[in-house]
């Protein structure tokens, strides 16, 4: 691995006062006013926690004529450029500038405004792109994602993100722009720009209601997925009703963008970010939580090294607006996405949606490749649900006359003291939150006592040697880590501690036995004349000194565990050994003697009161001691990746990679309570990628995290599945890195990761700076493309078909049959001039109104 700096860049932020002068003259009520700026800036600049000022200012500047064109015709430039600085200008001169176009309006200060907006984005996306600034966050106004190439509309007259999108590909050759529109309105501009450009991918989710819903065009459906070059670059699903929310959302970011978006590999990433389908705004009538803006720009973070500027678009509830753009700003600064609470099944519709998208898009992205075919002929698998895609469109199909103004549909006066009310709530909530992360700094825990375990003259061929934790404390230390963490005081655990996981017979011993007994323990579950069954003799071994490094160990993992969840630390890392998650509630086993996480989960729950939580183990090997302790027990959610079969023995024996015997298969879910609460996924073959491993935590452990809603994460951290490592598995530096960061937002960021397998030392070394480089919100090399290999498929295929009947996240398993309607290629009619005007089609809206709800509500 490359050595990065741990200097910690800032992250970028435009505004400029003076987009406040762009406002409609004959409607001072319009709801894309200055009044959204300025509820957003004042509560970003909130003295009791002022995130401006945590930011690095970056001055706004104007566009230039030659920026303009990279996107729009002269034409439209020169028709604002006239009417706006015209000096015989008045209001007509004005509303007939805006009746030209759809849902548009412009003052004498708007030309200025306009340019300034689209300068501004430029300055910022560029001076992320050009590592000058992490990230960053433009405010900026009027919008732009719906401004066309030779046509202004709804409300933009520009389009900020897709000029800066062409500036960073034609002056600085960017290849690979990734453009996410969260906006509740499709932004028909950006797509019409990029419609044949492989080099965008542009993703977008908005209301459709099946074309009732503003802009109505049949281009906004789930079937225009681009053209020629760009075929498969162009994304949109299509939401069909009201009143959806964070899981419907967040199915839609793990289901379709997220495997796209890896795939893609992105060298930046631009969000429209429109705060539409917030909770309490009129134009969309959606239940999105401003939290949950958070979790996405979270997610979105981890593609194109971390490089993502998000622009604002619409947003009209003052109260959601600004606490949605508060709540990116926070994770764009390294804050912890707000938690979230337990996130349930999407809606019906959504998920037609999402099966939609991936009918049209599965045969150019390899990662959306988790439904199954349907074959003529072929009966469909029993259980399994058909799905049979079709395309509908009940918009209106005539052109018409273009509008000054549409006006929303407001919420009713009730509606809005409830509203009110509910995001009163929430921000509270936030607040609380707010308070207990004092600290964002990642600890550690390390002490030198646990070198002392080690390997007797008769024990040969050991890999768990003391020489692992040297390697990895010397490198982190050299290469400045360690510096920027805060050292936790280990002590070695206390009296009662290990009972809590381990039977009282075993736990008195790891808890007092002597050295010379200890080792007498050691032997006796190791002899063959005792039970072979117990492990191979080389996979337990004592020394002296190992009694203590084993009290150590748990004591170092509980230490970075009361650090974190006192919010002292953030989050944190313990360098133990020897490890733990083999060890059984009565015996030792592979290396492993007290359960070190088990330990510290039982003690979150048993004596610290959480509810819930959340144990993600990647070791190559299954944790079958953990798997053990909580297989009944519903507060604690297991998930193991792990090599299952080696192909020499059958399925149904476990195969002979160790740990030996069928509970690590995909079939072992828990039991009684805890039925569920335990997800293996055994993988049948070795040399698994970053692919595979992040498509894994795409389909399955990220979801059902979410609807899980840990208080806190432990990962038992095993870096033998690392390419060159005794697993045989293929994951990189970079894998570590991402399925840390993914974690992060989990249960307030509230993450800590304790060392298990990784046995070679440059594994070790990089692996490990990788995890702490993720803890510390620092840079990595940059990832390659990723995508699931087929046998990788096969086995989540497997884990999902099992997981679905427990949890409701997972609806995803059908068979995909041959689609209805039209699923050909679009007709290029929509984004063609109409003949004898120069401007593109328009349908007309029943009635005109830019925010109108479906007709059956």
């Amino acid at each position: 691995m490359a050595h990065i700096s741990t200097v910690i860049q800032k992250t970028g932020f435009v505004y400029n006062p003076g987009s406040e002068s762009h406002f409609c003259n004959w409607d001072p009520a319009h709801v894309e006013g200055p009044h959204r700026t300025k509820a957003i800036m004042a509560r970003l600049e909130d003295p009791k926690d002022n995130l401006v000022k945590q930011c690095q200012r970056l001055p706004g500047r104007s566009a230039g004529f030659a920026e303009l064109k990279l996107v729009h015709t002269p034409e439209l430039v020169k028709d604002v450029n006239h009417t706006c600085s015209d000096p015989g200008t008045n209001d007509e001169n004005l509303k007939a500038f805006s009746e030209r176009y759809n849902d548009v309006y412009v003052n004498t200060a708007s030309e200025e405004c306009a340019y300034d907006a689209a300068g501004s984005t430029i300055s910022l996306v560029a001076h992320v792109f050009m590592d000058k600034v992490k990230n960053g966050l433009a405010v900026v106004r009027p919008p732009g994602h719906h401004a066309s190439p030779a046509e202004s509309n709804g409300f933009c007259i520009f389009n900020n993100v897709a000029v800066a999108a062409k500036y960073l590909m034609d002056m600085k050759n960017a290849e690979r722009i990734l453009i996410v529109d969260w906006d509740v309105h499709h932004g028909q501009g950006t797509q019409r720009t990029f419609y044949d450009d492989k080099r965008v991918l542009y993703f977008s989710i908005h209301r459709y209601e099946q074309g009732d819903f503003w802009p109505n065009l049949p281009e906004s459906n789930f079937n225009y997925i681009g053209e020629g070059s760009g075929k498969g670059y162009n994304i949109n699903v299509p939401l069909n009703k009201t009143g959806l929310g964070d899981a419907d959302y967040l199915a839609i970011l793990y289901q379709v963008l997220l495997p796209v978006a890896y795939e893609f590999n992105p060298e930046m990433v631009i969000v429209s970010a429109g705060y539409d389908a917030a909770i309490g705004c009129p134009e969309g009538r959606m239940n999105v939580s401003p939290a949950f803006y958070g979790h996405f720009t979270h997610a979105l973070m981890n593609l194109a090294g971390g490089k993502i500027a998000v622009i604002l678009e619409g947003g009209y509830c003052a109260d959601s607006l600004s606490e949605g753009v508060a709540c990116t700003l926070e994770v764009l600064l390294g804050r912890p996405p707000i938690p979230l609470p337990a996130l349930g099944r999407p809606d019906q519709s959504v998920v037609d949606s999402i099966l939609n998208v991936i009918s049209v898009l599965r045969d150019h992205w390899k990662g959306l490749v988790f439904q199954d075919r349907f074959d003529v002929g072929v009966p469909p698998s029993k259980g399994m649900k058909v799905h049979k895609p079709e395309v509908v469109f009940n918009g209106p199909t005539e052109p018409c006359a273009n509008e000054a103004y549409c006006a929303s549909v407001l919420y009713s006066a009730s509606e809005r003291v409830d509203i009110r009310h509910r995001l009163a709530a929430l921000k509270s909530s936030y607040d609380v939150f707010r308070k207990s992360k004092s600290s964002l700094r990642t600890c550690y825990g390390y002490d030198i006592g646990m070198l002392d375990h080690a390997s007797g003259p008769l024990v040969t061929d050991v890999w768990d040697t003391p020489q692992r934790l040297e390697w990895i404390y010397d490198h982190l230390k050299h290469c400045g880590i360690l510096h920027a963490c805060h050292a936790v005081d280990v002590l070695p655990a206390g009296k009662g501690k290990m009972a809590l996981f381990h039977d009282s017979t075993y736990a008195e011993v790891l808890e007092t036995a002597s050295d010379e007994a200890f080792i007498q323990t050691v032997k006796f579950h190791t002899d063959p004349a005792t039970d072979i069954s117990l492990r191979w003799a080389a996979d337990l071994f004592a020394s002296k000194g190992s009694a203590d490094a084993i009290r150590l160990a748990v004591g170092c993992l509980q230490s970075v565990v009361d650090e974190v969840l006192g919010g002292k630390s953030l989050n944190g890392f313990a360098i133990v050994r020897p490890p733990g998650h083999h060890a059984h509630s009565n015996h030792p086993a592979g290396f492993c003697f007290a359960n070190n996480v088990g330990i510290a989960a039982k003690t979150l729950i048993e004596q610290r009161g959480l509810k819930r939580v959340l144990i993600v183990d990647y070791d190559v090997h299954h944790g079958d001691g953990v798997q053990e302790a909580f297989y009944d027990d519903p507060r604690v959610l297991y998930i193991s990746i792990h090599r299952g079969l080696n192909g020499t023995k059958s399925k149904e024996n476990g195969g002979d990679f160790y740990p030996l015997g069928p509970g690590k298969g995909a079939k072992n879910v828990g039991t009684r309570a805890g039925v569920g609460f335990n997800i293996n996924l055994p993988w049948t073959e070795k040399e698994k990628t970053d692919g595979d491993y992040i498509s894994a935590f795409l389909q399955l452990v990220m979801p059902v995290a979410y609807e899980f809603a840990p208080e806190m994460t432990l990962v038992c951290c095993g870096f033998d599945a690392a390419a060159g490592d005794k697993g045989q598995m293929s994951v990189s530096p970079a894998g570590f890195y991402l399925m840390t960061r993914m974690l992060k937002s989990l249960a307030g960021g509230r993450l800590v990761l304790a060392l298990e397998g990784g046995y070679k030392q440059e594994v070790l070394e990089q692996s490990s700076e990788a995890v702490m480089r993720a803890l510390m919100d620092l840079p990595l090399v940059k990832q390659e493309s990723l995508h699931p290999s087929e046998k990788a498929v096969r086995d989540i295929k497997s884990a999902l078909d099992i997981q679905t009947t427990y949890w409701t996240c997972l609806q995803y398993r059908v068979i995909l049959s041959t689609p209805g309607g039209t699923l050909g290629e679009p007709s290029s009619s929509s984004a063609e001039p109409v003949p004898g005007t120069g401007k593109r089609a328009r349908r007309r809206r029943k009635p005109a109104k830019r925010g109108k709800y479906s007709k059956s509500k």
